[in-house]
């Protein structure tokens, strides 16, 4: 488990002024409107709560790099540095920054060639014995196969040319087929404490010729929100930043986690990006993180004292990484969200007030509603916080 600690008088020269910590976040400006959320907006998301945080993060986001792959990154060319890509996850800042257009072309056909191609072998196999079966008694299995494989050439051929195809073109041609887009989309920024967002627009319609306009704006003032949805699967949750006092939102979750039927990798995903940005603990055992670890002041003395190995994630056995995967994913449906207080309500009073933000005053609880009721005193007025 990552302990907290204090930044030192030498860490404050590596972060910046707006650094995130958590002990020290400024009074803030009252909220007087959710201008991200309707009343009919609100009935279908929450707000999570800030603070209490615990050592999780969502499970796939976790296995996303497993030991192997983190060996092949080490010893291959980083193609995405030679094509000028702007995307970043390391100590500094986890930066979103889409690929070209034909970057995602080759990637869509090597990933759902792939998974369609191994989904259409059981698929056939089932269809040719259910066409034995009802086959007259003259005809053979190879007769049966020879009118049975067109079909079978149909369903498996086209999702095998696809990811073959898009094997090919990469290993010949890795140069042309990683691009890099137009430019970032998001970043937070660990070491500034900065969240910033690029908008872009085309100057001239039907050329690729944009203007962009960057915002950039403090992690405090941003809470995380579960928006809640159905589909003809079930329900399924998405995690959003919203800001607090404006109409930006930065969709996170459709990138690090993509959509769940449990709001608990949700969960998961808000604990593991305060922990990333709080500049008080070391950065948060993220396999992809591993190589720049040193490069952290606050980290690597965390590391250094205790006796961290260097190459933990990456020298790891299959096995054990499995082990991990299951341990984290254990504690992500431990994880106790739902009963933490806001620790940002005593920082800043929000339009819509819920029963956690209560909670950080310690006027939500059961027990203090008791001892209120016992003393016969009438509940005190929630004091505005004093605005910037």
């Amino acid at each position: 488990m990552d302990r907290a600690r204090n930044a030192s008088s030498a860490d404050g020269e590596y972060y910046g002024a707006n650094a995130y910590h958590p002990e020290s976040v400024p009074d803030q400006s009252i909220q007087l409107q959710d201008l991200n959320h309707s009343e009919l907006a609100r009935s279908a998301s929450f707000r999570l709560p800030w603070g209490t945080t615990q050592d999780v993060m969502p499970s796939n986001l976790f296995a996303r790099w497993r030991p192997e792959a983190l060996r092949r990154i080490e010893k291959r060319e980083d193609l995405l540095a030679e094509a000028g890509d702007q995307g970043q996850l390391d100590h500094e800042s986890i930066c979103y920054a889409p690929l070209a257009f034909r970057s995602k072309l080759v990637n869509a056909f090597e990933l759902y060639g792939k998974a369609f191609f191994w989904v259409s072998i059981p698929l056939v196999l089932v269809v040719y014995l259910v066409e034995l079966s009802h086959a007259s008694s003259n005809e053979s299995w190879l007769t049966v196969l020879l009118g049975f494989w067109n079909f079978a050439l149909v369903l498996m051929g086209i999702p095998a040319c696809m990811w073959l195809s898009a094997t090919i073109a990469f290993t010949l041609f890795p140069r042309w087929c990683v691009k890099a887009g137009r430019g970032p989309e998001w970043e937070l920024n660990r070491r500034t404490g900065m969240v910033r967002t690029w908008h872009y627009r085309r100057r001239i319609p039907l050329f690729w010729n944009y203007q962009e306009t960057v915002t950039e704006t403090p992690f405090y003032e941003f809470d995380g929100w579960v928006a809640g949805g159905a589909t003809q699967y079930g329900p399924r949750f998405d995690f959003i930043l919203c800001h607090r006092y404006s109409k930006l939102k930065v969709h996170i979750g459709d990138i690090l986690l993509g959509w769940h039927q449990s709001p608990r990798p949700c969960y998961a995903l808000w604990d593991f990006l305060q922990n990333y940005m709080d500049v008080t603990r070391p950065l948060p055992e993220f396999p992809v993180l591993e190589p720049h670890r040193h490069k952290d002041p606050v980290t690597a003395e965390h590391d250094s004292e205790a006796g961290r190995p260097e190459r933990y994630w990456r020298d790891m056995d299959d096995k054990t990484f499995q082990q991990k995967e299951d341990e984290m994913l254990g504690r992500v449906l431990r994880i106790n969200t739902e009963q933490r207080p806001n620790l940002m309500a005593k920082k800043v009073r929000y339009a819509h007030m819920t029963p956690e933000d209560m909670l950080a005053y310690g006027r939500g609880s059961r027990q203090s509603r008791q001892r209120r009721a016992k003393s016969g005193l009438k509940k005190e007025p929630i004091r505005s916080v004093p605005s910037d």
